[in-house]
């Protein structure tokens, strides 16, 4: 059996739901339609790729019809028994009630739609409350600044000046230390002790100690005396050690003048009179109230499609080949022009580009899609006069 072919309706929707008393807020009913309007736009990009494949089913659907056709026509030629075998032939596989010299297709009949329009609501009733403010007036008020109060007043002491004697530095006994005397001593030191020391000759020397022979250069080397050297050093010596004397110092003593408190000081409590000042005071005439304005809800209608029948596969009549001479390709490709579905050449040939437009405007306009001819029904709708 031949598989059909499956197609797959694209509907467009937009669906809201009320309960009770909760409403879909603006934002989120805009959130909806975006995100009902990228589906739909994704749906629509695979739209292509799904009739390209309904296209290469019914292509491979028409070629085992062929074969079916001429397998039939071989078995009309075979004995009775044969036919009696081809009788079981699913009778779908042929157009039913079909006349001669008339052509058909199998095409796709599209699911048909309805619009249905609801009332959604935008924005729901709601109360607005307002504050009126109140009405005020200026009105001449004495009022207190600083109220009456009692404060202590310190009554200052009296002084008197006096004559005193203190001591200033008390009787004591004390150490005092006389340092050690030194004086400056010049002395002569041994700097270098007398030595002997090798040194170069030449001949015979006299005021040498000793001669040797150096056998590697054969020089004659002397053993010479070297006398003893000395320094002026200058140093201090200790002349008198130091020692400690005991004094005695007696006390001393001054005369002040000094301020002392004759009378000490007292407190006096002292009432302090209030204080007044006359000033603008607000009163309130009206006091604020509250206005309350109700705002109707506002609602708006909203379009919707539902299904109305599904997608269909059947048997339609079509242009035959007779019928599809260059004059009606091209009166059928300025039509298909004209209704914005082709771009290609007006060149009396009906290739691809025409085809494929020929089923985008059918599939446009709801009519059968999916043949590679045109259906009669996309032809009269087009208006195209067929000779």
């Amino acid at each position: 059996m031949m598989k059909k072919p499956v197609f797959a309706g694209v509907l467009l929707s937009t669906v809201f739901v009320l309960a009770g008393c909760q409403t879909i807020p603006q934002s989120e009913h805009d959130q909806v339609v975006m995100q009902q309007q990228e589906e739909f736009e994704k749906k629509m990009s695979k739209k292509d790729q799904t009739h390209a494949l309904q296209q290469q089913e019914l292509e491979a659907q028409l070629a085992e019809l062929k074969m079916q056709k001429q397998s039939a026509e071989l078995q009309a030629a075979q004995p009775a028994t044969a036919k009696l075998a081809s009788a079981a032939v699913d009778s779908s596989l042929f157009p039913p009630n079909a006349e001669l010299g008339y052509c058909y297709s199998r095409v796709l009949i599209p699911a048909s739609y309805k619009t249905i329009t609801d009332k959604v609501l935008i924005t729901p009733a709601s109360e607005q409350v307002t504050i009126a403010p109140a009405k005020y007036k200026n009105v001449a008020q004495r009022v207190v600044v600083k109220a009456a109060y009692e404060k202590l007043e310190i009554v200052p002491a009296t002084y008197k000046t006096v004559n005193e004697q203190v001591i200033t530095s008390a009787a004591h006994t004390h150490l005092e230390t006389v340092p050690a005397v030194y004086e400056t001593v010049v002395e002569r030191v041994l700097d270098k002790p007398a030595h002997t020391v090798w040194k170069r000759g030449a001949g015979f020397q006299s005021s040498a100690l000793e001669t040797k022979i150096d056998n590697g250069t054969g020089e004659i080397m002397c053993l010479v005396e070297v006398p003893a050297s000395y320094r002026t050093i200058t140093k201090q010596v200790l002349k008198t050690a130091a020692r400690t004397i005991e004094e005695n110092h007696p006390a001393e003593y001054t005369t002040i003048t000094k301020r002392v408190v004759d009378q000490p000081a007292t407190t006096r409590t002292i009432t302090v009179p209030a204080e007044y000042k006359t000033v603008m005071v607000r009163q309130v005439v009206t006091p604020e109230r509250e206005v309350r304005k109700q705002t109707a809800a506002v609602y708006k209608d909203v379009a919707r499609s539902e299904k109305t029948s599904e997608t269909s596969l059947t048997w339609e009549e079509v242009l035959c080949e007779d019928n599809m001479t260059s004059q009606t390709i091209t009166q059928l490709q300025r039509l298909l022009k004209k209704a914005g579905n082709y771009a290609g050449p007006i060149d009396g040939v009906y290739g691809p580009m025409t085809e494929r437009a020929v089923n985008g405007y059918a599939e446009h306009n709801g009519l059968p899609t999916g043949s590679r001819l045109v259906s009669l029904k996309t032809a009269e709708h087009i208006g195209l006069r067929v000779e």
